[in-house]
């Protein structure tokens, strides 16, 4: 048996030893997630550039088109040389197989990318690692829980949207009234999930109880089709199938324009915005490359997802847009309300 004195001085000196390897570029021990996203020293990206080109590779569980992330992706690689792993499906999808997976003891994901009230959740799941990144003070204002588990690099701007080609200057809908004309009648899509945007929407009405009589009536006199996914319903809408739309996405609007498209974005009401951002998995194994990527995507990548027709968060980076003014979907009361809200969405259209 080693006696007390003797175990002490070596523990002393192999501490001392590790401390002198590490000053001189020597192996050090490993860093835990929570000691990476705690650290705010001066060096702090010239620490996390070498570590995560060091582990050089990540994970990434997205609810972002293939098309669009894929261009901060290769951005990113071709900086940093470091590989990306990429799973890409529906918000819903990316927030069940984060968490059934972690449960079960799989870590794979080390970036979790998706919709305010799905990381929200993660959080409450205790997936999530908090991170202290110095851009911040930079973001969006209510982009950034309190919690910093999460943070916004977008917002999804929802709108509605008409076809060109099958709608007439003058039979554009300029207020909610507008869509009980008969002459809608079928011809209206709306998104099969739009809880969120119903339970925002209706606070631009007199009181609630009035905005849900008026959606009633659309959904009575016109039958609106219920369609999945936001995107989806922006391409039904240049297709022609759908001439008009209720809820797609104002970024996928504007790429459908500018690819020459006959659709236009519309506003009825307030523009509503729901926040799309980042997590950090507490298990991940590749600690540094998976908040780099949050970091540049938070900073460099904004510019890009601007020039993909997205509203980026950061208004440092890229400045808000002039004169547009949007309703934020408060990600932490829609989840606890999301119940009563999918309730109510589904006696008012269904």
């Amino acid at each position: 048996m080693i006696k007390s004195h003797i175990l002490k001085a070596i523990t002393r000196r192999a501490l001392a030893l590790g401390f002198v390897a590490t000053l001189v570029g020597g192996p050090a021990l490993a860093q835990t997630v929570a000691d990476v996203a705690a650290y705010s020293g001066p060096d702090r990206m010239e620490k996390l550039v070498a570590a995560a080109k060091k582990e050089g590779k990540l994970t990434l569980y997205t609810a972002t088109p293939v098309d669009d992330v894929n261009q901060v992706i290769s951005a990113f690689t071709a900086k940093y040389g470091i590989a990306v792993t990429l799973w890409r499906s529906s918000s819903e999808d990316v927030l069940r197989r984060s968490v059934a997976e972690i449960k079960a003891g799989r870590h794979d994901v080390d970036v979790i990318e998706t919709n305010g009230p799905e990381l929200e959740a993660l959080h409450r799941e205790n997936i999530l690692q908090a991170v202290n990144s110095p851009v911040i003070p930079e973001i969006f204002p209510g982009a950034v829980p309190a919690h910093k588990e999460w943070i916004g690099s977008r917002l999804n701007i929802i709108t509605a949207s008409y076809n060109t080609d099958a709608v007439k200057p003058a039979d554009v809908p300029k207020i909610w009234n507008d869509l009980l004309d008969p002459k809608w009648n079928g011809k209206i899509g709306i998104e099969s999930e739009a809880y969120d945007w119903l339970a925002t929407v209706i606070q631009s009405f007199p009181s609630k109880e009035e905005g849900l009589a008026f959606f009633k009536k659309l959904a009575t006199t016109n039958h609106p089709s219920l369609h999945k996914g936001h995107p989806q319903l922006a391409n039904m809408t240049a297709s022609g199938e759908k001439p008009l739309t209720m809820q797609v996405y104002l970024y996928r609007v504007l790429q459908l324009e500018k690819e020459g498209a006959p659709v236009k974005a519309l506003t009825i009401g307030p523009s509503i915005a729901r926040i799309n951002g980042l997590g950090i998995a507490r298990t991940t194994s590749h600690p540094n490359a998976a908040i780099l990527y949050q970091q540049f995507t938070l900073t460099e990548a904004q510019k890009i997802l601007a020039s993909r027709c997205f509203t980026p968060t950061n208004t440092k980076e890229v400045p808000f847009p002039a004169g547009m003014e949007v309703k934020v979907i408060e990600p932490t009361g829609m989840l606890d309300e999301l119940t009563a809200w999918r309730q109510t969405f589904e006696k008012t259209f269904q």
